[in-house]
């Protein structure tokens, strides 16, 4: 076989090995529709596994402030911190964006035992009484008695006197208390607030993470959530998700 044969024989078959034009639309096509089929899901399955990683980082913040109170002999709180976020879509609109653990000695200013922790962007703790009826007592915080400063600050320009706090006492029992939900007026100030913690039922012993965009919404429960509900006379957690 003559040389220029071969070689014309050799690009013929490489030709007949490579894709059409057609082939190469049908494949890229058929991986277009998988990435759109699968896209949601996967998107659901990133929403869930934040609100999940919050949620246990809460759970284990919790933890520690009841170990703390027993380890301490002394009255140790978890506060759930609510204020207008302006880095957010409703910078206005205040929310449970953060909490922390501090110990309450009597007759003695709060300390923080830890950093403010905060949830994780896009997530807060709902503050509507029928999926957080432990968040439903607030109190203004206010500057501590001997050091004239705020427990926590946070930050973004908002003062801190413009925060609101809801609380879980824990004592060295390994038990906690919330604040009075029958007598608002009874937590105006720091002392009051001491001699008006009680103990919930059961029933209305919990508090939800959802998305922020799901605490504006009537739905109940939210499509995606996080649910701690707190034996209060133990302090054990029991977590409930969809």
């Amino acid at each position: 076989m003559k040389p220029q044969n071969h070689r014309h024989l050799t690009l013929e078959k490489r030709k007949q090995e490579g894709f059409t034009l057609v082939e190469m639309l049908t494949v890229v096509g058929i991986i277009a529709l998988l990435i759109a089929l699968a896209t949601p899901a996967l998107v659901d399955v990133i929403r869930s596994t934040r609100l999940s990683s919050a949620g246990d980082s809460l759970l284990n913040r919790m933890t520690l402030a009841q170990q703390e109170a027993i380890a301490r002999s002394r009255e140790v709180e978890m506060r759930f911190y609510k204020f207008p976020n302006a880095d957010t879509d409703r910078p206005t609109q205040p929310f449970f964006y953060a909490y922390q653990v501090v110990e309450t000695p009597s007759g003695a200013d709060a300390l923080a035992i830890s950093e403010p922790y905060y949830i994780e962007s896009g997530i807060v703790l709902a503050d509507k009484q029928e999926v957080s009826p432990l968040l439903q007592t607030t109190m203004p915080q206010q500057k501590q008695q001997r050091s004239g400063s705020f427990v926590f600050s946070p930050g973004n320009g908002i003062s801190p006197d413009s925060v609101q706090y809801a609380a879980m006492r824990f004592y060295p029992d390994g038990s906690c208390r919330m604040l009075n939900q029958d007598d608002p007026s009874a937590v105006s100030t720091e002392s009051q607030a001491a001699r008006a913690y009680i103990t919930p039922t059961l029933d209305q012993s919990f508090f939800t993470l959802v998305e922020w965009q799901d605490a504006m919404l009537p739905t109940i429960p939210p499509k995606n959530f996080y649910c701690i509900q707190i034996d209060a006379y133990t302090g054990k957690a029991r977590v409930y998700r969809p």
